[in-house]
């Protein structure tokens, strides 16, 4: 059996998820979805979600909290924080 990690990058998949208009997938069960992309002979060691806190809306600080909060019941699922950038910097 080979042994897998998932790393996951939260904004790029919420932001994915909304470029796509697929609302509906916002309630996501991560660690479900990344059962099911491994391949015969593999088992899922650990799955990292890579995020950041939002700041600045209340409303979407709310929803994120409540989508973390569902996240942190998951068995063998790590939440990973950066930093959220309100805004852009261009170099």
């Amino acid at each position: 059996m080979k042994r897998v990690i998932a790393y996951v990058d939260g904004f790029n998949l919420y932001f994915g998820l909304k470029e796509k208009g697929w609302r509906q997938f916002y309630w996501l069960n991560i660690q479900l979805l990344v059962q099911n992309l491994l391949k015969s002979g593999q088992q899922l060691i650990v799955t990292k979600y890579f995020t950041a806190r939002i700041i600045g809306s209340p409303d979407k600080e709310k929803r994120q909290s409540t989508f973390i909060e569902a996240l942190e019941t998951l068995s063998d699922f790590e939440i990973l924080y950066g930093k959220y950038q309100l805004n852009p910097r261009y170099c």
